[in-house]
This record gives C-alpha cells, sequence and structure tokens, in this order.
C-alpha cells in the first residue's frame, strides 16, 4: 500500500500532466470530462457521475490517485 505522499505525488503528477497535454487533450475530448492515471487519459464521458462510477469499479485501488478534470475550449470567467 503506497503512502500518502506517494498517493498525492501521483495524482499531482496526473493533474500536471493534464494541464502540459490540454490543448491536445481540448482536440479529442471537448466538453467531456477526462479522467488520467500513470499520465494517461483511461477514460472520459460527458456525465461525471457515469464516469466516476466506471473509475470506482475499474480502478478501485488506484482511484485516489485519478486526477479528472472538464476539457473545454470555451474560456471559464472564474470568480475567487
Amino acid at each position: 500500500m503506497e503512502s500518502t505522499i506517494e498517493l498525492l505525488s501521483n495524482l499531482e503528477g496526473n493533474a500536471r500532466w493534464i494541464s502540459d497535454n490540454y490543448e491536445a487533450l481540448k482536440k479529442q475530448h471537448n466538453n467531456e470530462w477526462v479522467a488520467v492515471l500513470d499520465k494517461s487519459v483511461i477514460d472520459y464521458d460527458r456525465d461525471f457521475s457515469k464516469l466516476v462510477e466506471r473509475l470506482r469499479t475499474r480502478f478501485s485501488e488506484k482511484y485516489n490517485e485519478i486526477a479528472l478534470e472538464y476539457i473545454t475550449s470555451e474560456e471559464l470567467n472564474l470568480i475567487l
């Protein structure tokens, strides 16, 4: 079993991979939720709930390391 630090490091690496590859992801997965594990897209869906359900079933041992992000070509305005 991996330590919490290892899990967080793996999650951070997957999230960074999404950020680094966002432009390419927009071309294939525009307006979809994308799941990344081990710096690779493992699943995607427009419906977040369906995606999470599949991920919890298929990747139960590494679920906490999966980075999820909604990919869109639209500019988002965030209020912070």
